[in-house]
């Protein structure tokens, strides 16, 4: 597994550098692992979602960016936030939303664990599901999801997105529920986790170098109108 180095930017930029690590990392069989930090508070939204809606929701002057994954809105103000992208050629990335959550969140809750913070996977519920919408996904907990196992808040929660070359997650780790926590521990034996969960050995790397066109491409994206506002 590739650990790249953790980098701090702002809205766009993060989305962008997940695009890319999606589908245009220099070594697509690896599978790749990007913690990264906000430069300014920000909120980004699930690609499916509708623009209007949660910038009325949002206040003006924080950015709102659509992600290529799916879910809901999902606050950055006080998270911290990785993307994972697993190889088309690996076993998770043909298994169902659910399994690839699991694993994620499994590895997450062992490293906050280890710390003694009370944290669990939400449990799927039983007999039929009800349709809810994704507005309030970083409050409402979903199944495999990261909750407290005290007091049943939302911890932690990810979307994810599927293409031919991958599968990528990008989740978040909600700071304010977890008193105490040292988040350089934390960041290590996450990583350490999340590589044995994968069956693949955490290899620090290099921060990528992508085509020039490519970057820009999607840095441009993420950064329009087109594609902010086209829902």
């Amino acid at each position: 597994m590739d650990v790249l180095p953790r980098q701090t930017a702002d809205a766009v930029a993060n989305m962008a550098a997940d695009y890319l690590l999606l589908e245009h990392y220099p070594r697509p069989d690896r599978i790749r692992f990007r913690p990264f930090a906000w430069s300014e508070p920000a909120y980004t939204f699930g690609v499916s979602q509708p623009w209007a809606k949660y910038r009325a929701q949002v206040p003006a002057h924080y950015p709102l960016i659509r992600r290529c994954t799916g879910g809901g809105l999902v606050s950055h103000l006080d998270d911290w936030t990785f993307a994972l992208v697993i190889p088309a050629g690996h076993p998770l990335y043909a298994a169902d939303a659910m399994a690839s959550y699991a694993a994620v969140h499994d590895a997450l809750a062992a490293a906050l664990q280890a710390q003694g913070q009370p944290v669990k996977l939400a449990p799927a519920p039983t007999g039929e599901r009800p349709f809810q919408s994704p507005d309030a996904c970083a409050q409402r907990a979903e199944p495999n999801d990261l909750v407290r196992s005290d007091d049943g808040r939302k911890v932690a929660g990810a979307a994810q997105k599927r293409t031919r070359r991958g599968l990528l997650l990008e989740g978040y780790v909600w700071r304010p529920f977890l008193s105490d926590c040292d988040w350089s521990r934390f960041e290590r034996d996450f990583t350490a986790a999340l590589g044995a969960k994968l069956g693949s050995e955490p290899s620090p790397v290099t921060e990528p170098v992508y085509d020039q066109l490519d970057h820009e491409t999607s840095w441009a994206r993420f950064n329009s109108r087109e594609w902010n506002e086209r829902i």
